[in-house]
């Protein structure tokens, strides 16, 4: 399989073409990036930094990544509906294909300062990320009518 490789932040990634999520529409905000991967951040032993903290790596710009998380970490679940038009633009076929991830965010972040706090992170619930495991396919659904649909996080977390 063909690797892409990019220079990101984090370092040298390489990325086989088989974990490639496309966004056909893109993510509001990044609407021409629709190439992108997910990976967790390693440190020098090859371990996750994070077990809180997913990346999706845009292929398109290797400067533009979002961390991301599983809301279920932390007793968050969605039940979410999902239409016609969106079931088919997922290419899915059963819920149990769908991964839903949410942007995670710091009040007051600044790269390269101290170690964040658990109560400085948010999760933004009213946009999550899905992605279909199986077509590698991926949107931002945006839930109307969950006006302030912050999460901030009460528990202890290693970022």
């Amino acid at each position: 399989m063909a690797e892409t490789k990019l220079n990101t932040r984090f370092g040298e990634l390489s990325i086989d073409s088989s974990k490639i999520i496309t966004f056909p529409k893109g993510i509001p905000g990044f609407e021409n990036y629709t190439r992108w991967t997910l990976f967790h951040e390693l440190n020098e032993k090859g371990e996750p930094v994070s077990g809180v903290v997913i990346h999706l790596q845009s292929l398109d710009d290797e400067n533009v990544s979002l961390p991301l998380t599983e809301p279920n970490l932390f007793g968050f679940n969605f039940e979410l509906v999902l239409t016609d038009s969106e079931v088919a633009d997922l290419k899915l076929e059963s819920s149990h294909d769908i991964l839903v991830l949410t942007t995670l965010s710091a009040k007051n972040a600044a790269q390269g300062a101290a170690p964040l706090l658990p109560e400085d992170m948010y999760t933004n619930i009213s946009a999550p990320i899905l992605i279909n495991i199986k077509s590698r396919i991926g949107m931002q659904k945006i839930l109307v009518g969950k006006k302030d649909s912050k999460v901030v996080f009460r528990t202890t977390i290693e970022v």
